[in-house]
């Protein structure tokens, strides 16, 4: 019998995109060593955001614009198998 095939076994290996940003992340700070001159560190003051207990309506539609119609969809086939259910068990009781 012959052994496995090695199709998809190129010279290059394959990275995924989460495998290539993990490989960046690890290379910049070895690319970052090489400057020698340190600089000193600025204090920075950040005040913090205020805290909503929602976002805004708009920006809730802007992340799930289908969420309606799918919402919609799911009712009116969920009304028909309700229906549907009802009718046979009419005709068959």
């Amino acid at each position: 019998m012959p052994d496995k095939s090695r199709h998809g076994k190129g010279k290059h290996p394959r990275h995924s995109k989460k495998s290539k940003a993990l490989i960046r992340q690890v290379n910049a700070p070895l690319q970052q060593q090489t400057d020698v001159t340190p600089k000193p560190a600025a204090p920075v003051e950040v005040e913090p955001a205020p805290k909503t207990a929602a976002p805004p309506e708009a920006a809730i539609m802007l992340r799930y614009p289908y969420v309606v119609g799918e919402l919609k969809r799911i009712g009116i086939l969920a009304g028909i198998i309700i229906v549907a259910l009802i009718v046979l068990s009419i005709v068959l009781g």
